[in-house]
């Protein structure tokens, strides 16, 4: 299954470094145990962090960006075929 890191961080692909490193923190803080006494957010903070250790890595988000576009073309192209 893909896991769109952009969404999880709700921003987009053409965001920049600093954007994404400022998303991320929005986040951390949003989803932080110590800001949410009572509810469970341990899943949606590892999403988190693991979507700011790829696409804070230019490496590794050159690597994901491009299986983002691929997963993206395929999934407009099922979506066009169902609607025939």
């Amino acid at each position: 299954m893909f896991v769109d890191y952009y969404s999880i961080l709700e921003t987009t692909i053409d965001a920049s470094p600093e954007e994404v490193k400022k998303a991320y923190r929005r986040m951390a803080l949003r989803w932080h145990p110590d800001r949410n006494p009572g509810v469970d957010t341990l899943a949606r903070m590892q999403a988190v962090n693991e979507a700011h250790l790829i696409l804070g890595d230019p490496e590794a988000r050159a690597r994901y960006d491009i299986e983002y576009r691929r997963y993206h073309r395929f999934k407009a192209s099922r979506e066009a075929e169902q609607e025939k």
